[in-house]
């Protein structure tokens, strides 16, 4: 049984893997680079704040950053790749110290690959 807050966080967390979605299924321009860009940091965020909340909840692991969750939640098979979930963040922290518009635009061409990544993690979650 999820608690009250894992519940949560797992609806919003949806709410902007599909919003994330949206962002990539238009057509590549400046402004939906940034938009998608800026909804794959949002999402990142969400997804291992829940992740971190799963581990507590249901496992009893406490892991206090987003690259402790990975590698607790590869650990338990709730990630399959985790080389993926390392490199968003990489990714993130790229973002979120420079902007540079190659790196920017390096990052929106693995968001295809992140989005997948997240859905698939979403879906392990909800088989718990």
């Amino acid at each position: 049984m999820n608690s009250d807050k894992l519940e949560k966080s797992l609806m919003n967390l949806n709410k902007a893997v599909k919003r994330f979605e949206e962002a990539l299924q238009e057509p590549e321009s400046s402004i939906v680079m940034d938009a998608t860009i800026q909804r794959f940091e949002f999402t990142y965020e969400l997804l291992w704040k829940t992740l971190k909340i799963f581990l507590e909840d249901i496992h009893g692991i406490r892991a206090v950053s987003p690259r402790l969750v990975f590698k607790e939640a590869f650990a338990l098979s709730v990630i399959e790749q985790e080389d993926i979930f390392l490199e968003m963040i990489q990714s993130r922290n790229l973002l979120s110290h420079t902007y540079n518009e190659e790196q920017a635009a390096e990052i929106y061409r693995k968001c295809p690959l992140y989005l997948s990544a997240i859905k698939d993690v979403c879906n392990r979650i909800l088989m718990v």
